[in-house]
């Protein structure tokens, strides 16, 4: 049996790591934590972020080294309309970096677990600012959060899915990001036959350094009063 390398080394022997960095490996279903890696991809990077040069990369999809533990997680049942589902951090470490959350989806061509996220990805959930903002870490609506929850839009056609979550620090100095990154594996029934969810990305290249988020600065005097978030708009909008 598969024991993730992460759960009972790194997340036990790095506990004050943990508490600046962090990994999202439990899904959220319903309310309910479930277990570390269980519907969640593990990934080789540790508690440590990545760049912006990661930005290119096809490890920006689900994180780097993610593809050799597809096989690893189960794939959570899941209803278009009425499940609430998402990401919770290890250890319930609090998001101290200020930055973004997103959530997007991928819809896979077969089984979730052969799926290397190469298609299309369209956003699900953001969290972001207060409005207005005053340009400092505790505007930040994720800041201590540990949960990122949503209810699966109807909007959704059935089939299996890579759910991707992003947290964008800002805290490095000017245009400087830090990437956390984590998929998990999902089934959803659904009766939605209308248009395609949209608009989408690629990932790599949806999201580029030029983009408005990822230039923000926040460092910058006076300080930023509006903090666009990456990525494109929600789906439904």
């Amino acid at each position: 049996m598969h024991v993730p390398s992460l759960t009972f080394g790194a997340l036990a022997l790095l506990p004050s790591l943990s508490s600046a960095h962090f990994l999202f490996p439990h899904l959220m279903l319903n309310g309910v934590k479930t277990n570390p890696f269980e519907y969640v991809r593990e990934h080789e990077n540790g508690f440590m972020p990545s760049n912006n040069d990661f930005l290119t990369n096809q490890d920006f999809r689900c994180n780097k080294g993610s593809w050799q533990h597809r096989r690893d997680p189960k794939t959570a049942q899941v209803t278009a309309g009425k499940d609430v589902i998402g990401f919770h951090t290890q250890l319930d470490t609090g998001i101290y970096h200020p930055g973004p959350v997103t959530i997007y989806l991928s819809k896979a061509p077969g089984d979730v677990r052969d799926y290397d996220g190469s298609g299309d990805w369209f956003k699900v959930y953001q969290l972001g600012t207060k409005m207005p903002w005053n340009g400092t870490d505790q505007g930040w609506l994720t800041r201590d959060l540990r949960t990122f929850t949503f209810r699966i839009p109807n909007e959704i056609p059935a089939g299996q899915y890579l759910m991707r979550i992003e947290q964008m620090s800002i805290h490095p100095p000017y245009r400087q990001k830090e990437w956390y990154l984590q998929c998990a594996h999902l089934n959803i029934a659904s009766s939605y036959n209308g248009r395609a969810p949209g608009p989408t990305i690629k990932i790599p290249g949806g999201i580029k350094i030029s983009d408005p988020a990822v230039q923000l600065d926040s460092w910058a005097k006076p300080p930023p009063t509006f903090a666009p978030m990456p990525g494109p708009q929600l789906w439904p909008n």
